[in-house]
């Protein structure tokens, strides 16, 4: 008798403990997928393109309604403008204008604009704006330059350059590779692009216009002559300035 009382309490001790590690388990699936549902996807925060783990949730397209802003002025008829932002270090497109010339042009890949900005390009920095040293505007309205950069999230660096574009003569279009420490001075004239380094004040170096070369030429600064000099040297952002409204479309 004493036996199968001890048995029949065996069970339900087993019985309860099966329905104890049921329960637990269920209750952690449960938090689990509330942590899931509340990540952000993975290329949002990392800036990769992948959807997190929140079911294989797809990666939203962003619209941002917001004021354009200058965020470079070369004269009173050029300047550069930040448009279709988050912020001053998220998303947005930047373009070139000239309104003696009728020039609207975005400064990046040709088309790039086109496409809806997503949850993904939305957290990148803008490239233009990226660039740390000084940036200084010398040439005529027959050029379009500006900073940009080529990033590599697979191996997480970048490469920086300065775009130039002559309107009349394209086979003169160069991409030239700067550094972008802080202590680099960029200056971009009709036929060369200068850098100068802080503690070089006598020296420039010379990349001529045409492109024939990846290195760069040293020069007296005395040789050097610049006929002009842009409102601003560097690029800048008012972060005061807010979306009047950003709408996340699900694809």
């Amino acid at each position: 008798m004493m036996s199968n009382e001890k048995k029949s309490e065996g069970t339900v001790l087993g019985l309860k403990i099966v329905m104890i590690i049921a329960v637990v388990i269920f209750v952690l699936w449960i938090l689990w997928n509330v942590v899931l549902s509340l990540l952000p996807t993975v290329g949002g925060s990392f800036g990769y393109g992948f959807p997190s783990g929140s079911g294989g949730r797809a990666i939203r397209n962003v619209e941002i309604d917001v004021k354009p802003q200058v965020v470079y002025a070369i004269d009173n008829h050029r300047f550069f403008t930040l448009e279709q932002y988050l912020d001053c270090n998220n998303g947005g497109f930047v373009y070139y204008n000239d309104t003696n010339k009728k020039i609207k042009i975005l400064a990046g890949y040709e088309g790039a604009d086109k496409r809806p900005q997503n949850e993904v390009t939305t957290m990148q920095k803008n490239d233009v704006l990226a660039l740390n040293g000084k940036f200084i505007y010398a040439a005529s309205d027959n050029v379009i330059a500006y900073p940009t950069r080529d990033v590599s999230y697979k191996y997480g660096n970048s490469t920086y350059y300065i775009a130039y574009k002559n309107i009349s003569d394209p086979s003169k279009n160069a991409k030239i590779q700067v550094s972008p420490s802080s202590s680099r001075t960029n200056i971009v004239t009709d036929d060369a692009i200068y850098v100068q380094v802080s503690n070089e004040k006598d020296t420039y170096g010379k990349y001529s216009i045409p492109k024939n070369s990846d290195m760069l030429k040293w020069v007296d600064a005395s040789e050097v002559h610049i006929n002009r000099i842009s409102q601003d040297d560097h690029f800048h952002c008012n972060s005061n300035i807010k979306p009047r409204n950003v709408k996340y479309i699900s694809n």
